[in-house]
């Protein structure tokens, strides 16, 4: 990677850059620079979600406008400095081997909605509970973005980026630009699945719809034991070609430390009345749950007024997707994470799986957007939540094992991953995929022919 590579031979450098001398005399006074040093330097900017192989910074610069990222993005490419946008924080890669300057967008979280008109405007840094609220407000629903955007309306809506009208950016030369299917239409495809390789997002424009059912969905939890694994693994594999498109599942393995044992968690969303999507639930009903609960709660109910999510944990996430459920592989990696569980009593780690619908994504050419893995029904984390540092090789190796332990029962020839979960270790193919990366390499080398943007899961510049 030219990024890292520059890197190695100027850190030093890069360490003793004098960021108020360099930047200063060209940023307006409410742009903000923040050295290590100052008094309350973290508290300042926005926090990333895992400490998880962090990047390391020199300092950071809190743009006011998008004249001043097009002036800091100019001012670092000259001198040779790396540097790092920040959003919302929740990232889960690899960057322990970054060491510049961060662009911090916290002065970009607005949103605004244009409800006659259905468009929905997110700034580059816009928190999802400020989406939430006002779309619920306004009786709205949509389905970030440039990893694709899956959730709970994937099966009804699309994905995000199929949502998506247009952007705001600031790319490699500096320039602002606007992209969508009528200007620039080449960025607009490649950032609709990897965007992160092409620029800095300062705002993205959204369709909208009316709120189905009329806000009201339909909401199931239930809770099973260990020992209804075998038989849970194999009704999830039921719903691999059942699925109905307004129906979503979230499931989690986890153990229950209170009470000393593992437990199997399931919700259920249904974008409809409770007597359409009830009767979906009936295997999970019969199963014998030893807790669970059904209702419709009200549109204000359903829609939380989310606190942002506690920074710097440790969280450590092995990822892949998967077209079938394969119950044997299911049970097995249950029984071995539950002796990991007992043998590590600090790893609070789960196994995660989002079974969202995907008939709406599917019914979107192949060859509208960058986004490549249009037919993955279920993504599947396996998360590592924990204190001590010292687990880290052990829970690499058994999230690693496993990752490839389902990878080879997934329904596709290679790994799959949705890169807004990935570790960081998958390979382009596995973000993007093959089919995809001859287009997107060129697009790379057009709009980022020195790879400055290519920390994040960065695109090959040629492929093959």
């Amino acid at each position: 990677m030219v990024a890292s590579v520059l890197q190695s031979v100027l850190g030093l450098a890069v360490g003793f850059t004098n960021l108020t001398a360099l930047f200063g005399p060209s940023l307006p006074p409410d742009a903000q620079i923040l050295l290590p040093n100052d008094a309350n330097y973290s508290t300042q900017l926005t926090q990333r979600w895992t400490d998880y192989n962090a990047p390391s910074y020199i300092g950071a610069i809190k743009p006011a406008t998008e004249a001043d990222i097009q002036v800091i993005v100019t001012i670092a490419t000259a001198n040779a400095i790396p540097f790092l946008t920040t959003g919302g924080g929740h990232g889960t890669d690899d960057f322990h081997k970054f060491h510049g300057l961060s662009i911090d967008l916290s002065n970009f979280r607005t949103v605004h909605l244009d409800p006659g008109g259905n468009r929905l405007t997110v700034g580059g840094s816009a928190k999802i509970y400020q989406v939430e609220k006002l779309l619920s407000d306004a009786g709205k629903e949509f389905r970030a973005t440039l990893g694709g955007g899956i959730g709970s309306l994937s099966g009804h809506r699309g994905l995000m980026v199929d949502s998506l009208k247009s952007v705001r950016m600031i790319t490699a030369s500096g320039e602002l630009v606007e992209a969508s299917k009528d200007q620039h239409a080449d960025l607009f495809w490649a950032i609709r699945g990897a965007g992160s390789n092409f620029g800095i997002i300062t705002s993205a424009t959204y369709t909208v719809y009316d709120a189905s059912n009329n806000a009201q969905v339909m909401n199931a939890d239930f809770v099973f034991p260990a020992s209804a694994n075998q038989s849970f693994w194999q009704i999830m594999k039921e719903f691999d070609d059942t699925l109905p498109s307004r129906l979503a599942l979230t499931a989690v393995a986890f153990y229950d430390r209170i009470h000393d044992q593992p437990v199997i968690a399931i919700n259920a969303v249904f974008f409809g009345p409770l007597e359409e999507g009830e009767p979906h639930l009936a295997s999970l009903k019969a199963l014998g749950p030893s807790r669970s609960n059904i209702g419709m709660p009200s549109s204000t109910s359903s829609v939380k007024t989310m606190e942002p999510v506690h920074p710097n944990q440790h969280i450590n996430i092995y990822t892949l997707g998967l077209k079938r459920i394969d119950p044997p592989t299911f049970e097995s990696f249950f029984a071995k994470l539950d002796v990991f569980w007992q043998v590590n009593p600090d790893f609070q780690g789960r196994l995660l799986l989002q079974r969202f619908p995907n008939q709406a994504v599917q019914a979107v050419p192949d060859d509208d957007t960058a986004y490549g893995h249009r037919d993955v029904k279920t993504y599947m984390n396996i998360e590592g939540f924990y204190t001590d540092r010292s687990l880290d090789d052990d829970v690499n190796a058994f999230a690693k094992s496993g990752r490839s332990q389902f990878a080879n029962r997934s329904g596709f020839e290679t790994l799959v991953t949705y890169s807004n979960y990935a570790h960081g270790d998958e390979g382009p193919e596995a973000w993007y995929s093959a089919r995809k990366l001859p287009q997107l390499s060129a697009l790379k080398r057009k709009w980022d022919p020195d790879q400055l943007f290519s920390w994040n899961y960065p695109l090959p510049m040629q492929w093959p």
